[in-house]
Parts: C-alpha cells; sequence; structure tokens
C-alpha cells in the first residue's frame, strides 16, 4: 500500500509540473453503466432509522495549453491554475489503480475548490468507463453538499464505486429540499430501485409538511410492496405521533394483513416508551413473519435502552411469540 501511494504522489508531482498539450478525447468501447437492478439491502430496516442519459451541460473549457493559452480559469485558490491540464496528462495515462486514484484525488480536491470547473471536463470522458468512474467518485461529495438534486439526476444514468451511496444520500438530502422532486423521482424509478427506507422518509415528510392524503397517494403509488409497506409505517409513525387514538382507530380498520402490520410498526416506534403495556399488546396482534420479527428486535434494544427490562421479559413468555422470535429476544440482549 505505501508503494501504491509513493507511486501516486510521484505522478501527481511530475503530471503537476508538466504543460504539455493533449491530444483530445479518450474514447474507449462502451458498456453498460445503469446502476445493477438487484442491489442487496435490507428491506426491513431499523425501526429508529431517521433515514436519514445526458448530464445537464455546463461551459466547457478549450483543450488548455497553458504556454498559449494560460490559466484555464481564474480560482484564487488553485495553486498555479493547472488542474485542468494536469487531468488532461492524466487521462493518457494507461488505466490501472495508480492513475484512477489520481484522477479521484484531483477532482475531489478541484471540485471543493471550483465544482464548476471541475465539472467542465466531463464532456472529455464521457466515454471512458474507467476515468468517468474516477471522476464521479471525487466530485460526488461535493455536488451532494453543492447540488444534491444534480446528484441524484447524475446516479440514475451512470454507475461507479460508491454510486449507491451517493443515491441514497442525494435522495435523503432532496426529500427535506424538494419533497415533490424526490416524490417524482421515487415513484418513477424502476421497482427494484425502490428502496425502503426511502419510502418511509418521503412519507414521514409528507406526513410533516404536506398532509396525510398526499403521503397515502404516494404510498400507493409504489410499485415494491416492501417499499409501500415501509411508506405506510412512516405514515403510521406520524399520525401516532400527532394522536394515538386516531391512529389506533385507523389501524383497525385497514384489511390487508400486511399492511397492517406495518401500521403497527409505525405506531410502536412511537409508544415504546411512552406505553410499553400497550405496545406489548399491539405487537402481538401482529402476523408471524419478518415484520414482526424487526418489531420485536426494536423494541428489545428501545427497552433495554429505556430501561423497561420487565417488559422484556413479559414479550419473550408471551404465548404467540415463536421460537425464533424468542431466539431474536436473547441473542438482542447480549449485543
Amino acid at each position: 500500500m505505501r508503494a501504491l501511494f509513493a507511486q501516486l504522489t510521484i505522478v501527481i508531482t511530475l503530471l503537476t509540473m508538466s504543460c504539455s498539450k493533449p491530444e483530445g478525447t479518450t474514447t474507449k468501447d462502451s458498456e453498460s453503466e445503469s446502476p445493477p437492478e438487484n442491489t442487496t439491502i435490507s428491506s426491513f430496516p431499523d425501526l429508529d432509522s431517521t433515514v436519514p442519459g445526458e448530464l445537464p451541460t455546463v461551459q466547457t473549457f478549450a483543450e488548455p495549453n497553458l504556454e498559449l493559452t494560460g490559466p484555464v480559469h481564474e480560482s484564487p485558490g488553485i495553486v498555479d491554475n493547472q488542474e485542468a491540464q494536469v487531468a488532461f496528462d492524466l487521462l493518457k495515462m494507461e488505466n490501472g489503480p495508480a492513475k484512477s486514484l489520481a484522477l479521484t484525488e484531483l477532482f475531489r480536491r478541484w471540485a471543493k475548490d471550483d465544482l464548476d470547473a471541475a465539472m467542465g471536463i466531463l464532456p472529455y470522458i464521457a466515454n471512458d468507463i474507467e476515468n468517468k468512474r474516477a471522476f464521479f467518485r471525487g466530485v460526488a461529495p461535493e455536488l451532494l453538499e453543492q447540488d444534491p438534486e444534480r446528484l441524484l439526476d447524475i446516479t440514475k444514468d451512470h454507475w461507479w464505486q460508491g454510486q449507491f451511496e451517493a443515491y441514497v444520500h442525494s435522495m435523503m438530502k432532496v426529500a427535506d429540499s424538494n419533497l415533490d422532486l424526490a416524490v417524482d423521482s421515487f415513484t418513477n424509478t424502476v421497482e427494484g430501485k425502490q428502496y425502503p427506507y426511502l419510502a418511509e422518509k418521503i412519507a414521514r415528510n409528507l406526513m410533516d409538511d404536506r398532509s396525510l392524503e398526499e403521503a397515502e397517494a404516494f404510498a400507493l403509488s409504489i410499485d415494491r410492496p416492501e417499499a409501500r409497506g415501509m411508506a405506510i409505517q412512516g405514515i403510521y409513525n406520524r399520525m401516532t405521533k400527532q394522536d394515538p387514538v386516531v391512529a389506533a382507530t385507523s389501524i383497525d380498520n385497514l384489511t390487508d394483513p400486511t399492511f397492517r402490520d406495518y401500521a403497527v410498526r409505525g405506531l410502536i416506534q412511537q409508544t415504546a416508551n411512552r406505553s410499553p403495556e400497550e405496545t406489548l399488546v399491539w405487537t402481538m396482534t401482529m402476523e408471524e413473519g419478518e415484520v414482526r420479527e424487526g418489531a420485536v428486535k426494536f423494541l428489545v434494544r428501545r427497552w433495554r435502552v429505556g430501561g423497561n427490562q420487565e417488559f422484556i421479559e413479559k414479550m419473550i413468555e408471551h404465548p404467540r411469540l415463536t421460537k425464533q422470535e424468542r431466539d431474536v429476544i436473547r441473542q438482542s440482549t447480549k449485543e
């Protein structure tokens, strides 16, 4: 590892001193840049989680020749204003770990200093898979901070190591700043990428900032069953916070057993410590399965931290509890 970083340091140092004219755009055989359809994630995240085509154009600069044209841009924080020249020189190198690390670090620093200037090189690498992935690894953190909506758009059409995390974090930010875009983006993505905990986040925000009707409409528009269930969980979490009696009455009127169980999960998020006795009763009305098992895990953690050990003992002795759920409780108390 030390040898790799030493090589990287030498490469960047030498290239920073270089001002040779680049030969033009690097192209390679194209390959699919779509994110994997079935990214493995938990369909049932922790109950107390708060979870937290063509790119937009930017002004492109002419192929740089610093000896003739001078600096590419005028960012005062960049030493000698040579980042663009260094980037083009790096692009000429043979693909490999050192080049990838150097490009990623270069674009990370450049984007932090001048995001628009860094983004201007994208057209030059749009047809080179490896270079483009190094580029996105470098600029994504700064895009997340400065323009999460733009990063969200990019994650739909390109894949790189870290793309999934970039998508999730940009969606979380957009859900807080632009609910309409978050709803539209989520409901119009393919079913396999409708991640459940993002559905819960959006539904909670709709309940907080909009209305029950809009939150329900969002939940019913979701194709993926687990994500639809998590949206319902988010709705009932907020409904219970606003009026526990109304929430409990509404749950009793739900006819779909799976959705009812998700609604109960949302309810017990709010009542676990305030009304542990009633919470235990509600939990035991749920159907056996993964949804109830997740609720049991949540309650064990919440009650253990809240000093409600007696209710953990009551739950483990409940006649409706399965052997697997009892094992889950025992394991959770050891963590």
